[in-house]
């Protein structure tokens, strides 16, 4: 392997870019029209992958507040607006009406914000229990396994590291930091006692038997999940002592559902005013549909029908100032972990480039060791040949020794450290660069 391909692996923190979107910077309207799956964004992100695509290295990460991708390109300007563009023609969005609720980080702050979004900082409700589990879903993914090298494998890794550190040594997690939690304190709120409230949740995924787990601790009288796969369904209401249905079974059990929830991830309504017309019976009812799919479960026009009340996530974004309120104080603590784990992953990048470079030299001078020793021995005998040889090396290696262990400790962000690794390749003859650092702002 050459000195360049050796110097191309180490990455500079630089190199390291997130496009993306979230609910701190895009309504649920904008973000329904960008959600994809995270199957078909790997699958938008094979062409930018491939040789002269521009992308080094991939990881999308796909909730129901936020769609990001972060990558590792030489170019890392260059490549997120390829990104964009891409990511726009999958969605049938012109990507100019996409940069208003679009955000783009480079650099130290694409790294910072990883962190900050495994430690749930980033979360609608601080301290979100179910952030931590997607990140590492979307590290441990087949396709991201494949197509993450070592800059972004050990991002991902320190940046679950943060997320664990926060939540055990901090107490902005206490009381159940989630959105769910959030949502259902609010229409306990509207409602009061869910004592004798009949709840229909649909979707038995993570959010789901969250909705679930929390209905029933809040003491509701009935609790049926209904499911995609029936069997899971079951399978989830049966440790609550509720009852599991098919999806496609859902209209026979709407007219008896007090309070209903969307969880389910697909993109059409599974609720319209339209299905609501057997319980035409009961005028004087309130029924509340709480919808926190992404896309949405029900029709906005729900809000239309008398005697419904449609609580969507916006709704719920609106209402989480309470919850956030108790855990201000524990921000601060969660912030510096943050911080503090960021920058042991930049020194980690800095070390590996240096070291890259550390090893390019040696492999120069090994080589010219090498060159000088065969010339030397030529026309003498295979064992003489073989004893110049194995000299050469070994007075190469011991003085190369000392400078090696030298370099390897320096730190190339301080002005000496720097100073250090530029004067190497000219010490030595080898034609290499040390990368600068510039600075990474956000668009």
């Amino acid at each position: 392997m050459g000195r360049e391909s050796l110097l191309a692996q180490a990455a500079d923190v630089a190199d390291v870019f997130v496009v993306g979107t979230s609910h701190a910077v895009a309504p649920a309207s904008v973000r329904e029209r960008l959600h994809v799956p995270l199957d078909e964004v790997h699958a938008a992100l094979a062409p930018l992958l491939e040789d002269g695509g521009g992308l080094l290295e991939a990881v999308p990460l796909s909730t129901c507040a936020r769609l990001e991708v972060y990558g590792i390109a030489a170019d890392a300007s260059l490549a997120a607006d390829r990104l964009l563009c891409l990511l726009a023609e999958r969605v049938s969005v012109v990507a100019s009406d996409m940069k208003d609720h679009v955000y783009v980080l480079r650099g130290p702050a694409a790294v910072r914000h990883l962190f900050r979004v495994a430690a749930g900082l980033d979360s609608v409700v601080h301290g979100e229990a179910q952030i931590l589990g997607q990140v590492r879903a979307a590290a441990h993914h087949p396709l991201a396994v494949a197509r993450k090298g070592p800059i972004l494998h050990r991002l991902f890794e320190l940046s679950l590291a943060a997320g664990k550190r926060v939540r055990s040594e901090t107490d902005i997690g206490r009381g159940g930091a989630s959105l769910a939690a959030a949502a259902i304190q609010m229409v306990r709120h509207e409602i009061g006692s869910l004592d004798g409230v009949s709840a229909l949740v649909l979707g038995a995924g993570d959010t789901g038997s969250l909705v679930a787990r929390l209905l029933r601790k809040a003491g509701v009288r009935r609790l049926v999940i209904a499911n995609r796969t029936v069997d899971t369904a079951r399978r989830v209401a049966e440790g609550l002592g509720g009852e599991g249905i098919a999806l496609d079974d859902l209209g026979a059990h709407l007219a008896e559902a007090d309070l209903v929830v969307g969880a389910v991830t697909g993109g059409e309504f599974l609720v319209t005013p339209s299905s609501l017309d057997q319980d035409a019976g009961h005028p004087h009812r309130t029924r509340h549909f709480l919808d926190l799919a992404h896309p949405r479960n029900f029709d906005p026009a729900l809000a239309d029908v008398p005697g419904v009340r449609l609580h969507d996530l916006e709704r719920v974004f609106a209402r989480v100032d309470a919850v956030q309120a108790t855990r201000v104080e524990q921000i601060a603590r969660a912030e510096a972990i943050v911080r503090e784990q960021a920058e042991g992953f930049e020194g980690w990048v800095r070390s590996r480039r240096s070291v890259a470079l550390v090893r390019a030299v040696r492999e120069h001078v090994l080589a010219v060791a090498q060159a000088e020793a065969e010339q030397f021995a030529q026309g003498r005998a295979d064992a003489e040949k073989e004893r110049i040889q194995r000299f050469a090396r070994s007075l190469a290696r011991t003085l190369l020794h000392p400078a090696t262990v030298t370099l390897r400790q320096v730190d190339p962000a301080s002005p000496q450290g720097r100073l250090m690794l530029e004067c190497l390749p000219n010490l030595f003859g080898v034609d290499v660069a040390l990368k600068g650092d510039p600075e990474s702002p956000r668009t």
